[in-house]
C-alpha cells in the first residue's frame, strides 16, 4: 500500500481495534488507505521521517485516528507533537478513545484535535462509527495542505505494523 493524500493512520495498541477498523473501512471500500501503528513513537518516526523511516519522504494523509492510551507516548503527547510542527499541523487528528471522560476530551480539543470519537465495546456498533468517520474525512471533508509546496507524491509503504 502507498500513503499518499488519501490515507487514514491508525494509532492504536490493540490490534483487534486494528483489524475491526480495517473491516470496518472496507465496508466503504477505504481499508486498502489504512496503515497502523501500535504505538505513537512508531508513529512519530514515519511522520518525522526517523529511525526505519528516515529514507522516507514527507507524509499527508488525510486523517489520523489517534487512541488516547497508548504505552510509552500517550495520545496527547503525539497529538501535541503533531500540531506543533508546522509540517504536520494541518493534519486532521480525530482522538479515537474509549474514554468519555470529559477532561480527557477538553485536553484533546485545547492540544489542537480535529474530533473525539468514543469506541464502542459493541464490535457492530465499533465498525459502523469507524465507517462513517473515515468516509467523511476522505469523502467529505477539504483538507488543508501544510505550507511547505503542493502535495507529495505517493509514498512507499510503513514496514512492519502496516
Amino acid at each position: 500500500m502507498d500513503i499518499g493524500q488519501y490515507d487514514i493512520i491508525l494509532v492504536d495498541d490493540s490490534e483487534e481495534v486494528a483489524e475491526l477498523t480495517r473491516l470496518a473501512l472496507g465496508t466503504r471500500k477505504l481499508a486498502d488507505k489504512m496503515t497502523w501503528f501500535a504505538d505513537a513513537e512508531l508513529a512519530q518516526d514515519f511522520f518525522f521521517a526517523q529511525g526505519g523511516y528516515a529514507e522516507r519522504k514527507e507524509a499527508h494523509p488525510a486523517l489520523i485516528l489517534l487512541d488516547l492510551n497508548l504505552p510509552l507516548m500517550s495520545g496527547h503527547e503525539f497529538l501535541q507533537i503533531i500540531k506543533s510542527n508546522a509540517a504536520t499541523a494541518h493534519i486532521p487528528v480525530v482522538m479515537f478513545s474509549s474514554s468519555e471522560d470529559q477532561r480527557d476530551i477538553d485536553q484533546s480539543y485545547d492540544l489542537g484535535a480535529n474530533g473525539y470519537v468514543v469506541k464502542s465495546a459493541d464490535p457492530k456498533e465499533f465498525m459502523g462509527t469507524v465507517a462513517d468517520t473515515g468516509a467523511y474525512w476522505l469523502n467529505r471533508n477539504r483538507p488543508a495542505r501544510g505550507s511547505d509546496g503542493p502535495p507529495p507524491g505517493r509514498l512507499p509503504s510503513a514496514s512492519g505494523n502496516g
